[in-house]
């Protein structure tokens, strides 16, 4: 049975939403003089012969390349008047209509109940029961999933559609990994299985109707991929429970059918990551224990993700600091870094959009226990979104080979250094995961020399940091093109601010050798080397220097001004002819 929760991220530094969808799940009470559950019904065709539940030959994408080829049937179903649905055998000549098959007729039983029955929460959190027969549910419109269930059955009977209803395990609203099913206990949901086109098919209209929020409200919420959902995916949430074990064990359709302990310990994808079709490559359990660092690993088949976190809860206390990152490591590969501070216990929710957008949908969520830890663990800076590289980067003239976005550094110097091959204009900002350093964007600095982009960044103080490398082409805006993690292993000294480097620097196709350091002693003679192939001319205080130039280098000594002066370098182009243009700023000190 289908309910979502919608709530925002319970973190001060966080201003963005994330939506959780989550189905409810029913408890029918056993008999306890037989069976646990319902019994099984064995249905019989018109001609009285006996399908036995056996896995389907073909997936889904074989018989539904794409959803939008029910479009007219979904049409005429949502479109039904309310003259027709007074009972199961007008509703059923209605719909049916339209159908040119039994696969037809499925849709159209499927894509009416979701539309029109209305899960009945009283019933599932009052205990205010109602009458689940067929008849019942459709004059009440509001069901559990039991009725959902005998509603569709009622619908293919009279349509001549071999269908069997199924109970069993599901874990839907506030499923908790660290309990557990056990066989005698009640059964938590009702679905369905057709026999189409010779082939069994799952049908959960409850799951496909919507969801319940945080308050118990249900919301219709229409989900396609609960019609001929594949056996390998249903699994994941689904367990079919009877009092033949062998026969509940078949109705898996599945070639390898599951124990009831793999059902309770694997992870449960959400609606989200199904519909994406959301590959949890590294931990298949709901329950992980980890030793200072655990790396989780997933993969995407045909849909790009632009936003993935992962948020970690401890179990008592809140805190606003980040213990995870993301990154893509390959063409449709992605990797969660998490590093729980403490030892304890934590939940991990992993979320993730396929749009750069203000909300995130949750993929999966896991119990973490971490048993130790490797000394102090400092905090990540926080960032929406995957760290490294945006999509289209090429678009830049960039290439990057190393999609990992962590640089550590013992000696608080970092490099980094990309080729391009095209004209761009980029900057760059460094930011402290704790706010621990002061104008921190004088700690780095970003070139573009000799058909590569250049960035020098300083960290003064242990931690992390957030390094954004931003440009634009030609007139466009800035736009965050690269996003590193640095990391620092302790608290140097002495951290020297970089210079200040201008626009025309990097227009003019400068580097930087020495000084490297924005503060100056005042009255000092300094030795100035930069690195440019083009025909410069460089002036100080407006005054020509004497400046020789040897392998593309420019080297020239000047006497540094008084204390609280600026000592900023100029240059301009000159051409073949002798003639440049005005100069502009390139470098810029501060005398001390």
């Amino acid at each position: 049975m289908g309910c979502s929760q919608v709530k925002p991220a319970k973190s001060q530094s966080r201003n963005k939403s994330v939506t959780f969808k989550d189905p409810p799940v029913d408890f029918i009470e056993p008999n306890p003089k037989a069976a646990f559950v319902l019994p099984i019904q064995t249905i019989r065709t018109p001609e009285n012969g006996l399908y036995p539940p056996k896995p389907p030959k073909t997936r889904r994408r074989e018989i539904i390349p794409d959803d939008s080829m029910f479009s007219s049937l979904d049409e005429h179903a949502l479109k039904a008047p309310k003259s027709v649905d007074g009972s199961v055998e007008t509703l059923g000549r209605y719909l049916t209509k339209p159908a040119k098959n039994d696969m037809d007729k499925c849709r159209l039983f499927y894509r009416w109940i979701t539309n029109n029955i209305s899960y009945d929460t009283a019933a599932m959190f009052q205990g205010r029961r109602k009458p689940l027969d067929a008849e019942s549910v459709l004059k009440l419109k509001t069901s559990v999933c039991a009725g959902y269930a005998n509603l569709f059955s009622a619908l293919c009977s009279y349509a001549e559609i071999t269908v069997q209803k199924i109970s069993g395990y599901a874990k839907g609203y506030n499923y908790n990994p660290e309990s557990q099913f056990e066989y005698g206990h009640a059964t938590t949901h009702s679905w369905n299985a057709v026999h189409v086109d010779g082939e069994w098919r799952f049908v959960d209209c409850t799951w496909g109707a919507g969801n319940c929020d945080e308050f118990k409200k249900f919301h219709f919420d229409y989900h396609d991929h609960f019609f001929f959902m594949n056996p390998e995916l249903f699994i994941f949430t689904h367990f079919p429970y009877e009092s033949d074990i062998q026969m509940a064990t078949a109705w898996q359709l599945l070639d390898e059918p599951w124990s009831l302990d793999k059902f309770n310990s694997h992870i449960k994808p959400s609606m989200k990551a199904i519909e994406w079709g959301i590959d949890f490559v590294s931990h298949l359990s709901n329950v992980v224990f980890t030793n200072a660092v655990s790396v989780f690993e997933l993969k995407s088949n045909g849909t790009d993700l632009c936003v993935l976190n992962g948020e970690l809860l401890a179990e008592k206390g809140d805190t606003n600091k980040t213990y995870s990152y993301a990154y893509k490591s390959g063409p449709c590969d992605y990797k969660i870094v998490v590093r729980p501070p403490s030892i304890g216990k934590y939940t991990l929710r992993i979320l993730a959009n396929t749009t750069d957008d203000d909300d995130a949908f949750l993929l999966v969520s896991y119990v973490i226990k971490c048993l130790s830890t490797d000394g102090l663990v400092r905090a990540f800076p926080y960032h929406w979104g995957l760290w490294g590289p945006i999509g289209c980067l090429s678009d830049y003239g960039l290439i990057l080979k190393d999609t990992c976005p962590l640089i550590v550094t013992d000696t608080g110097e970092i490099q980094i250094k990309l080729f391009t091959n095209k004209e761009i204009e980029a900057s760059s900002r460094l930011s402290h995961a704790e706010n621990l350093v002061r104008d921190s964007d004088d700690y780095v600095m970003t070139e573009i020399n000799g058909g590569h982009l250049l960035t020098r960044a300083r960290l003064p103080k242990e931690g992390y940091y957030k390094l954004q490398i931003m440009a634009k082409l030609n007139d466009d805006n800035y736009k965050t093109i690269i996003t590193y993690l640095l990391g620092s292993k302790q608290m140097l000294p002495v951290v020297n601010k970089l210079p200040k480097c201008y626009k025309a620097a990097r227009e003019f196709k400068c580097c930087l050798l020495e000084p490297l350091t924005y503060e100056l002693p005042r009255n000092t003679k300094i030795r100035v080397r930069l690195k440019c192939s083009q025909n410069l001319s460089l002036v100080l205080k407006k005054q020509t220097l004497k400046v020789e130039r040897s392998d593309d280098v420019w080297d020239f000594v000047s006497a540094t001004p008084n204390a609280g002066e600026k000592f900023c370098i100029s240059g301009k182009l000159i051409n073949s002819n002798n003639v440049g243009s005005t100069y502009k700023g390139l470098y810029e000190f501060s005398i001390i």
